[in-house]
């Protein structure tokens, strides 16, 4: 069975789209290399609403890769939200919050 995907419906969710294709190479790149103790350091860090800027700025002094990474993967995994993913490009000033149960 094809399914096919209306144009409109693709040209809606390109900013999305576009998203996932530039986070996912450092998700996938890093497997592995992430510590957990990183990424629940993360994950307590944006309890409140922080820009990806600061959560690089907060962890500057290890890889600044992994930090990256470490919030890919945790949005990834659902442990943390992004709310202008869908409609903004992705960029420094996004803001990341930790997801609620």
């Amino acid at each position: 069975m094809r399914a096919l995907v209306d144009a409109s419906k693709l040209a809606a969710s390109r900013i999305w789209i576009d998203n996932w294709l530039r986070m996912l190479p450092s998700i996938v790149a890093t497997r592995g290399l992430v510590p957990v103790s990183l990424l629940d350091a993360v994950e307590r860090f944006v309890a409140s609403p922080q820009p990806l800027l600061t959560i690089e700025r907060e962890f500057s002094r290890g890889d600044p890769v992994l930090v990256r990474a470490a919030i890919f993967s945790l949005l990834h995994a659902g442990r943390v939200s992004a709310r202008e993913l869908r409609i903004d490009p992705l960029s420094w000033m996004m803001t990341f919050e930790a997801a609620t149960p």
